[in-house]
Protein backbone atom coordinates (compact mmCIF):
# COMPACT_ATOMS: atom_id res chain seq x y z
CA UNK A 1 0.00 0.00 0.00
CA UNK A 2 1.15 3.34 -0.91
CA UNK A 3 1.25 6.59 1.68
CA UNK A 4 -1.16 8.03 -0.24
CA UNK A 5 -3.17 5.31 -0.40
CA UNK A 6 -2.71 4.41 3.26
CA UNK A 7 -3.48 7.91 4.13
CA UNK A 8 -6.55 7.84 2.47
CA UNK A 9 -7.79 5.22 4.32
CA UNK A 10 -6.76 6.72 7.73
CA UNK A 11 -9.04 10.01 6.74
CA UNK A 12 -12.03 7.89 6.00
CA UNK A 13 -11.24 5.69 9.17
CA UNK A 14 -11.14 9.20 11.28
CA UNK A 15 -14.62 10.14 9.24
CA UNK A 16 -15.99 7.22 10.54
CA UNK A 17 -14.98 8.03 14.78
CA UNK A 18 -17.88 9.08 16.71
CA UNK A 19 -17.11 12.86 18.11
CA UNK A 20 -16.18 11.34 21.56
CA UNK A 21 -13.45 9.17 20.16
CA UNK A 22 -11.98 12.27 18.10
CA UNK A 23 -10.53 13.96 21.21
CA UNK A 24 -8.82 10.85 22.32
CA UNK A 25 -7.41 10.39 18.45
CA UNK A 26 -5.75 14.52 18.94
CA UNK A 27 -4.19 13.23 22.00
CA UNK A 28 -2.70 10.10 20.36
CA UNK A 29 -1.35 12.16 17.11
CA UNK A 30 -0.34 14.96 18.96
CA UNK A 31 2.05 12.00 20.91
CA UNK A 32 3.39 10.53 18.17
CA UNK A 33 4.51 14.39 16.52
CA UNK A 34 6.64 14.94 19.23
CA UNK A 35 9.90 14.50 19.33
CA UNK A 36 12.18 11.48 20.94
CA UNK A 37 12.69 11.85 24.57
CA UNK A 38 16.70 11.15 23.79
CA UNK A 39 17.07 14.22 21.33
CA UNK A 40 14.68 16.43 23.58
CA UNK A 41 17.02 15.06 26.72
CA UNK A 42 19.96 16.01 24.47
CA UNK A 43 18.70 19.69 23.59
CA UNK A 44 18.02 20.37 27.07
CA UNK A 45 21.32 19.55 28.36
CA UNK A 46 23.18 21.21 25.81
CA UNK A 47 21.13 24.59 26.91
CA UNK A 48 21.85 24.31 30.10
CA UNK A 49 25.42 23.47 29.16
CA UNK A 50 24.92 27.32 27.05
CA UNK A 51 23.98 28.74 30.49
CA UNK A 52 20.43 28.90 29.04
CA UNK A 53 17.55 28.17 31.62
CA UNK A 54 16.75 29.01 35.16
CA UNK A 55 17.74 27.54 38.37
CA UNK A 56 15.40 25.35 39.88
CA UNK A 57 16.22 26.56 43.44
CA UNK A 58 14.92 30.11 42.16
CA UNK A 59 12.01 28.66 41.05
CA UNK A 60 10.97 26.52 43.95
CA UNK A 61 12.55 28.37 47.29
CA UNK A 62 10.40 26.05 49.44
CA UNK A 63 12.08 22.70 48.05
Amino acid sequence: MSTVELRREIKKAVDRLPTERLLSLADYVDFLNRPPLVRRVKAAEKEIAAGKGVNWRKVRSDV
